[in-house]
């Protein structure tokens, strides 16, 4: 079973978990809230019996003390029976006292019922007190010459009128009694040894039989209560001590341990809520990471067939090879590229790649050397061999492949066949060298027939000018003298194109050199329009000029600016009908360039065969253009030398409205700040 699978399986439970933290946290107040109710309660009745021993501890010493105070005062009665002197009986009070500080003063009353004797000195007892007292005492007391008794019934006890002490007498042989004061507050609320502090009862009080009561508050503040009443034997009667006890007080001893049950607890319940919370928040990731891994499983799964489909229907090879030459994997395009059947056939068949693959020994050493030392190479041709033994040529792009310590251990790339391209290179490079070998031919044959014709004509240019001009004598036929004419006008013709040709022969072939320097352009525009003035003349054409009183000077050849100019003006001149004008401007452009322009109001030409007149040896059909005559060579001429001074010709035509030529030089071979030559 999968991983996902028992995941899945264990949704339901790790569902329930996610409830888990705020049941316990619930579970675990009620159960200490519970737990302390009833450790509260326990406490409660630990405290009530607590209290219960203490108030017969108490109850039992209060009886104790009593006891000694009525024994001692019968043994002080019987040696006071003889009514001794003032100082003997301080000294005896002094004693008696001394021994039982609860008692407070004490008096020596007579048979009368009077005071005859208080101390210690200032000490009073109140004679209302004492008149009810002596009442009480039997008349005569013992019989004379016997002992006196001690006991309970030797003793009258009753409460004092201050509700605050308690009154003891003990009657005499003689009639007369020995009164003692006991301050109720030292005797009930001193602190025993042992026992609980005073401030555990609220409440303190002696009573009799017949409803006589003292109370002795300690002034402590209680907020629960409980009742305790315990029997007292005092003198002649039995009397009741009642006790109300703090039961908060008594619990406060034992608060702890409400509070630790609450402490604990509140940290089991913490602790139980902790770790169900952190179950549940492994169980949320152990979701959010089920549905991760089983998106990214979709993911991967997609991209390997992706990858799949990509790396067995690409048209391109695609290889794995070992440095060492063995095939590690190669596409279904790489196997039929190098016509094996299959993957294992070309694996098993290719035990070392590089030697078995490349024909050329250097690359088969270059191609791996280059990918491990560059890391990465692109489009390395070379020409290898397919199972047949036939060759091809392939275009190998590769990336080094690293191991976990950075060394090379295989090379993973794609190859391209190029075969039909590299067909087509060479076939082109063979072309083009072909027709730069013919061009040639051609610029070189018609340099060489240009100069050779050039002296031919030459002999013919002079001799029909003489003949024409029968500068050695008259011609007995005039009409020799008008052919020879003719045949002086054609040869120049004739040596007009022949020194086009080679001019335009010598720019394509490289060998045509500036001889630049600083031209005036006024006398430059002068002389070619004086070339084209004759010619204007007898076509009925107006030669205008457009250009400012000074011009700037020009770095340029001015043999061929000449002869650019006076083709241009010589084209203007041939297309221009009579009473036509032709004009010639130039200016300064915003660029610093220099603008020459040749303006006409001739024939013009469309746009789209602006293109084709620019080209060597070709004409626009029209019926002036077959008058005219010519061989074409006159606008590429100029372009050719205007673009030889790295500048541009501008043309502007349209059909029946002239042409307008510009030809632009650039603004570094215009020398504005050499002076400015004036336009005349």
């Amino acid at each position: 079973m999968s991983v996902l699978e028992t995941a899945r399986r264990r949704r339901p439970a790790v569902f329930f978990l996610t409830r888990g933290p705020i049941l316990a946290a619930l579970s675990g107040i009620v159960l200490t809230v519970l737990a302390a109710f009833y450790v509260h309660s326990m406490l409660s009745g630990v405290a009530q019996a607590r209290l219960a021993d203490e108030a017969d501890a108490r109850s039992r010493h209060v009886q104790q003390r009593l006891d000694r105070i009525t024994a001692t005062l019968g043994a002080e009665g019987n040696f006071l029976t003889a009514n001794p002197a003032p100082s003997e009986f301080d000294r005896q009070v002094a004693l008696l006292i001394d021994l039982r500080p609860e008692i407070r003063s004490v008096s020596w009353v007579g048979p009368g019922g009077r005071a005859q004797r208080t101390g210690p000195a200032g000490a009073e007892i109140d004679p209302t007190d004492l008149a009810d007292l002596i009442t009480a005492i039997p008349q005569g007391g013992p019989t004379p010459g016997t002992a006196m008794p001690t006991g309970d019934g030797a003793v009258t006890v009753r409460l004092g009128g201050d509700g605050a002490s308690l009154l003891l007498a003990h009657a005499t042989a003689a009639g007369a009694s020995l009164v003692a004061r006991i301050d109720l507050r030292d005797l009930l609320t001193l602190r025993m040894d042992g026992q609980a502090d005073p401030a555990l009862w609220t409440r303190l009080s002696l009573r009799s039989r017949a409803g006589e009561a003292a109370f002795v508050q300690t002034g402590h503040a209680a907020t629960a209560t409980a009742e305790f009443s315990r029997a007292l034997s005092i003198g002649d009667g039995v009397w009741w001590l009642d006790m109300t006890g703090d039961l908060q007080a008594g619990l406060a001893r034992q608060a702890w341990e409400v509070e630790a049950v609450l402490i604990f607890g509140a940290a089991l319940t913490l602790g139980v809520s902790l770790v169900l919370m952190v179950s549940r928040r492994r169980a949320h990731d152990r979701i959010i990471l089920m549905d991760s891994l089983e998106q990214a499983n979709a993911v991967l799964h997609a991209s390997e067939r992706k990858y799949r489909d990509i790396y067995e229907n690409a048209v391109e090879g695609m290889f794995t090879i070992t440095v060492g030459g063995a095939f590690l994997s190669a596409n279904p395009a790489l196997v039929r590229m190098l016509g094996y059947a299959s993957e294992e056939d070309l694996a098993n068949a290719m035990t070392d790649a590089w030697a078995q693959l490349f024909i050329d020994t250097r690359a088969r050493v270059d191609f791996p050397r280059d990918v491990v030392e560059r890391g990465a190479i692109q489009d390395f041709a070379a020409e290898i061999r397919r199972k047949d033994g036939s060759a091809l040529w392939a275009s190998l792009s590769a990336r080094v492949l690293l191991d976990g310590i950075g060394r090379a251990y295989a090379i993973q790339g794609t190859a391209d066949d190029i075969t039909d391209r590299r067909r087509a290179e060479v076939a082109l490079r063979l072309a083009k060298e072909q027709s730069e070998f013919a061009s040639r031919s051609k610029t070189e044959f018609l340099a060489n027939m240009s100069h050779e014709l050039r002296t031919p004509l030459n002999a013919i240019i002079g001799f029909s000018e003489i003949i024409g001009s029968q500068s050695l004598g008259p011609i007995g036929n005039p009409a020799y003298a008008e052919y020879a004419r003719d045949i002086h006008d054609s040869g120049r013709m004739l040596l007009d194109l022949i020194n086009d040709i080679l001019d335009l022969s010598k720019i394509e072939a490289g060998k045509r050199e500036l001889n630049e320097h600083m031209v005036d352009l006024p006398r430059v525009f002068a002389s070619c329009l004086r070339v084209v003035k004759e010619r204007a003349i007898r076509g009925g054409i107006n030669l205008q000029t457009e250009y400012a009183d000074f011009l700037p000077r020009l770095r340029a050849d001015e043999v061929a600016l000449k002869q650019l100019l006076s083709n241009l003006l010589a084209n203007a001149v041939k297309f221009t009908l009579k009473g036509g004008t032709v004009t010639l401007g130039a200016m300064v452009d915003g660029q610093g360039r220099l603008v020459i322009t040749v303006a006409d109001t001739g024939i013009g030409m469309r746009a789209e065969d602006i293109g084709r007149a620019l080209e060597p040896f070709r004409q626009i059909e029209n019926p002036l253009t077959r008058t005219t005559g010519g061989a074409g060579l006159g606008l590429p001429l100029v372009r050719a030398l205007v673009e030889l001074h790295d500048g541009r010709l501008e043309i502007e035509s349209e059909p029946g409205m002239g042409t307008t030529a510009r030809v632009i030089m650039p603004a570094d071979r215009v020398w504005p700040d050499m002076g400015l030559v004036a336009a005349t």
